[in-house]
């Protein structure tokens, strides 16, 4: 390609010919930031709008405004504090800066594509990269080329930070003002060892959201992570869940309920014969360790694998039936293992933090207590082995 240029350039300068036109496009694909710092650590991050708009000012200086075209293709996923900002906070800021950057609108995108020859699919990015794409017209002789721009280099524009100073701070005041009060300290790390607070708090908000469930699983975000009691702050409790989920729903019967209750329980410990036992497996990642609500039950860890478990009732007092079936509500990334036994799960919200985000919004006053819901046996040994656990796996982290 870069011959072909090369070719027409020369052609032009032999033939005296002055009719050369160069106009340039610059691509980002939906992910970049609507402003320059990351609103869930509230951290710099390169790549945002601002940043696209400085380097096309830049052009547009040298090649003139009309010769100087920003187009964003929706092609990848927004970061999640972008997503949560525009979905609970203000729909319109992204719209507002895409506009004042000069991007193409979305109706006259294609044919802007089009006259470039960019193909979304084909003409993706790397993580750190826009698209650039020049255009050479000479003579009627027509050459593309393409090239990855790197953007980390790339600096916010100037008058763009006056311009929307306000909607920086608004954005900021989102999620780094108190949403809600937690009236006590939670940690993962109970969690390892038993019903907990922690798993309560996420229980509680997958039950809500999905309105007829009767049970719940969750694991938790991290392998040690805690939040502090009193104000708490969407991003407090957004950054503690790093991947994109669905939340779904599966409908199962009590006994293939039973089976992969039998699966995680025997994933997450240790069969027992005394105190000097090891109790948790702990080269099980974190994430697999799940909590159930919903359900009573106890779990015999001097059993052999698969024979664990014996669940009574539910939590309404109602006898478990092995035949009934139950809803059961999960995390899109613990559900693969279901859908692998053939169960299809139905989706409640397409995106867990986004859904969780509005839900600590609605509920200002928080209060988990761990369910007594469920016990490991035999009781003493199992409290002897976490005392000692708690401080062998957790100690110096």
């Amino acid at each position: 390609m870069r011959v072909k240029i090369l070719v027409f350039l020369v052609f032009a300068f032999v033939s005296g010919v002055a009719a050369q036109e160069h106009t340039r496009l610059i691509v980002t694909f939906g992910d970049a930031g609507i402003v320059p710092f990351d609103p869930l650590t509230n951290r710099y991050r390169a790549g945002s709008l601002s940043a696209a708009a400085a380097f096309a000012d830049r052009w547009r200086a040298e090649l003139g405004a009309g010769n100087v075209f920003l187009a964003d293709v929706p092609a990848r996923e927004l970061p999640l504090g972008d997503r949560v900002y525009l979905a609970l906070a203000d729909s319109t800021l992204r719209g507002r800066i895409l506009r004042e950057a000069g991007y193409v609108s979305a109706a006259g995108r294609d044919s802007v594509l089009a006259l470039f020859g960019v193909t979304p699919e084909a003409d993706s990015s790397g993580d750190t990269e826009w698209l650039v794409v020049d255009r050479y017209d000479v003579d009627g002789h027509v050459a593309v080329r393409s090239k990855r721009q790197d953007f980390r280099e790339v600096r916010p524009s100037g008058r763009f930070g006056e311009r929307f100073a306000e909607d920086e701070k608004g954005v900021r005041r989102f999620f780094l003002e108190p949403v809600a009060e937690l009236d006590t300290t939670v940690t993962t790390r109970d969690g390892f060892f038993g019903p907990s607070a922690f798993a309560e708090l996420f229980h509680r908000f997958q039950l809500d959201v999905a309105e007829g469930a009767d049970v719940s699983f969750f694991a938790p975000p991290a392998m040690d992570a805690a939040l502090p009691a009193g104000p708490l702050c969407l991003g407090d409790v957004l950054r503690l869940f790093r991947f994109d989920n669905r939340l779904v729903t599966v409908r199962m019967t009590g006994r293939q309920l039973k089976e992969w209750m039998e699966k995680v329980f025997g994933m997450r410990y240790f069969r027992i014969e005394g105190v000097q036992s090891d109790l948790v497996r702990t080269r099980v990642p974190y994430y697999l360790h799940d909590d159930v609500a919903g359900v009573r039950f106890r779990v015999d860890l001097t059993a052999r694998y698969n024979h664990r478990v014996t669940i009574y009732e539910t939590e309404r007092g109602e006898k478990f039936d092995p035949e009934r079936i139950y809803t059961v509500v999960l995390n899109s990334f613990r559900a693969r293992d279901l859908e692998e036994k053939g169960l299809k799960p139905e989706t409640v919200a397409e995106d867990y933090r986004l859904a969780l985000a509005r839900w600590l919004s609605e509920h200002p006053q928080l209060k988990p207590r761990a369910r007594d819901n469920w016990s490991a046996g035999p009781e003493r040994w199992v409290k002897a082995i976490a005392q000692r656990e708690r401080r062998t796996i957790f100690e110096g982290r």
